[in-house]
Formats: structure tokens, sequence, C-alpha cells
């Protein structure tokens, strides 16, 4: 990221080559700096070369790890490094996942199964999909036109990247979309996509799918 001012963090995120990769946990970090506009500058791991820096810092070698370069702190998972910048940068105020509405979180595990279900499964594997769905866009009818209200929250934040991701794997790999009447979740999403932070963090759908044919994803 350029920053306009000395950068107050260097974070550790998948890469692609020189480009972002497909992590959603790193994908919320990264909104979450950008919306709270705190400088920062990012480091790309490759994660057939990881290094022993990052074992060193995180034995379990995940993403995003994030270094305080005033205090030499490492900060690392992504809902950690969320609440250390809502502490840390309150304004504006993005709350927490325990406070902010608890809602569509459980998209990720409800598309994996489906994109990775075989044929015997996939029908109750997508109804239960759809059901997660439903609900989180009758929230957005509701409250929205954020999860979070007017504005989005923590939730947003962790919610828009699985979201991302499932709009993608579940139309490349099961040909399948959200359901059109859906419109309030439809709206949610082609509003997040706009802004800027969605634009400055932003990972190509070719990513995506390469992503999660190494998970599993199959189509049928």
């Amino acid at each position: 990221m350029a920053a306009a001012s000395q950068p107050k963090y260097d974070i550790a995120v998948k890469g692609a080559g020189s480009k972002l990769g497909d992590c959603p946990f790193c994908h919320r970090a990264l909104l979450t700096l950008v919306e709270k506009k705190v400088p920062y500058t990012t480091t790309l791991i490759d994660f057939d070369h990881k290094p022993q820096w990052l074992l060193d810092v995180n034995p379990a070698g995940s993403v995003p790890v994030m270094k305080d370069l005033e205090t030499g702190e490492w900060i690392v998972d992504s809902g950690t490094i969320a609440d250390h910048l809502e502490a840390t940068h309150p304004d504006p105020p993005l709350g927490t996942l325990d406070t902010s509405p608890q809602i569509g979180l459980d998209v990720l595990p409800k598309f994996k199964n489906f994109i990775t279900s075989n044929p015997e499964e996939a029908a109750a594997k997508e109804a239960e999909l759809e059901a997660c769905l439903r609900g989180l866009d009758a929230h957005l009818a509701a409250s929205g036109p954020y999860i979070g209200g007017e504005a989005p929250c923590a939730t947003d934040l962790a919610v828009m990247p699985r979201l991302y991701h499932m709009q993608v794997a579940t139309k490349h790999f099961r040909d399948w979309d959200v359901p059109a009447e859906l419109q309030a979740l439809q709206k949610y999403m082609e509003l997040f996509m706009v802004r800027d932070s969605w634009n400055l963090t932003h990972y190509s759908p070719e990513l995506v799918v390469a992503g999660w044919a190494k998970h599993g994803a199959t189509k049928i």
C-alpha cells in the first residue's frame, strides 16, 4: 500500500508471485487496515516456500501475521489483528466480532461443504448454504445496507471475503449463483465491492478457483 505517512505496521499475507494471494483471512486484516486508514507495508508469502522467520514468529506457518514497526511486537491471526487495530486505532469504529452482529460467518464452511460434496450429498449441502444466505439476506433487508447498519462493522470485514470466495467458487465448480430473490444480499455485495478498501485489497477470481481446487473442490 502506498502510504501517505510513515507505515505503522508490516503485514505478511499470502502472495501469488508479486500479487496478493487468495486468503480470506488475510483479506479481512487488510480490509481492516484500509478502512481504518492505518499506513502499512505488505510482505507477500509464497506458501510453497515459507520463510524460516515466519515459522519462528508463528510455528503454524499461517498468515496473516503483522509486525508493529515501532515496538517490534508480532500480532498473529486475523482476529487478533482486527481486535488490536480496533483498540489502538478506534476511529472509525468497527467494533469486534464479539460486539457486532453474529451472522454470515458460517458461509465459509457451508459453501466449502457444497463445492467439495459428492453428487449424492450435493443437494443437501446446497440447501444448507442457501439457508445460511437467506438468514443473512433477511438481516440485511431489515438492518442494512451493511451487516453493521449504515456503515461496515467487524463482521462485514470478516464475512465479505468469504462471500467473494463463495461467489467465485460456487459458480466455477457447481455453476451455482446466489438466488435472484436474495436482493438485499446481492446489493450488499455490490455495494461493498465498490469501496476503496475492497479495490485496494482485491485478488483475481482465478486465484480463488485455483485455491479451492487445491482444497478438494470439484465439478460434478
